[in-house]
């Protein structure tokens, strides 16, 4: 059965040059152009529309879907992948920069921090997640004091300090 995309798309064929020339992204450019081929007549199907366009030709009816279930706002909607969840949990992630933030942090290596961040959220942290997560987002530093030497001479140092 053939469809009149004519009849479909309500915007006139002036409307969609307006709307073309306003449209920012390279994607909802493409679906209002393929709006405006099917209303202007130059193509008469979706393939045609489809070549066209560089595109395949499921995304074009799935362009033409959204327009028939939502309009043009439905359409141009910009959407946004969530992407994989963090595996480390925000409120794990908080709790680790005020733990740090004390002055009297007690952490002197990284599994320590994994240890004592799975007996208080109880989520297992890999050793190397934690370590990119502390060092390189957080720019947070382990502060451990340096070895003394044993040899030191401590009247030595007084002076040094003094000068």
């Amino acid at each position: 059965m053939k469809v009149n995309y004519q009849e479909r798309i309500e915007a006139t064929v002036t409307e969609l040059k307006i709307i073309i020339q306003r449209q920012r992204t390279i994607t909802n450019r493409q679906k209002v152009q393929a709006l405006y081929l099917l209303k202007s007549g130059s193509s008469q199907s979706i393939t045609e529309v489809a070549e066209r366009l560089g595109v395949h030709r499921i995304t074009v009816q799935r362009w033409l879907k959204q327009y028939s279930n939502g309009g043009l706002s439905e359409l141009l909607k910009l959407r946004h992948s969530t992407g994989r969840p963090r595996v480390i949990p925000q409120e794990v992630i908080a709790g680790l920069s005020t733990k740090i933030g004390e002055e009297t942090c007690e952490f002197k290596s990284y599994k320590e921090i994994v240890s004592w961040v799975e007996e208080n959220y109880q989520v297992s942290v890999k050793y190397q997640t934690l370590h990119k997560q502390l060092h390189y987002r957080m720019k947070a530093k382990l502060k451990v004091p340096k070895c003394l030497s044993n040899k030191k001479d401590e009247l030595a140092e007084r002076e040094f300090k003094k000068d």
